[in-house]
């Protein structure tokens, strides 16, 4: 069954043990000590992918198949990090049948003037996994608001 059929998508349970670290700094221009000055309380944009492990013929992603799309896809795209979240959705598809399945959740962290290259590179992520895993959709939400962010203890 397909992940995301419509509007009607609600996540159950979501378990992490991650650290946030923010995507749009993968600038090899930025020195380690004006990245560590830029992280420390500064506003950054958030937005996070859902994906279905659930594929139309009736199998599941599996972890060999997630660890090589991240490494090939998303870290590729994203080398200084983004968290992976483990979750289990719930959907309404077309015949109005409630589908529940696995999943992972992406989070990605970037700053004000990396939201047009980020999110290219976001769409870009989501396409691929449509297309390798027969997806109808990956479900995107971008938070509009800057969230503060602080790497200090």
């Amino acid at each position: 069954m397909m992940f995301m059929a419509k509007i009607l998508f609600v996540f159950l349970i979501f378990i992490a043990s991650c650290t946030f670290v923010p995507a749009g700094l993968t600038d090899p221009a930025r020195s380690a000590s004006s990245v560590s000055d830029e992280v420390s309380g500064n506003r950054f944009y958030r937005t996070e992918l859902y994906f279905g492990r659930g594929k139309p013929d009736g199998g599941t992603v599996s972890d060999d198949e997630w660890k090589d799309f991240l490494d090939r896809e998303v870290t590729s795209r994203f080398p200084a990090g983004f968290t992976v979240l483990d979750g289990a959705g719930q959907y309404r598809d077309k015949s109005g049948k409630i589908v529940k399945e696995s999943s992972k959740v992406l989070v990605f962290l970037y700053f004000k003037e990396d939201r047009k290259s980020s999110g290219t590179r976001i769409n870009e992520i989501r396409a691929a996994y449509c297309k390798q895993f027969q997806q109808e959709s990956v479900l995107r939400l971008d938070f509009r608001k800057a969230v503060e962010v602080s790497f200090d203890d």
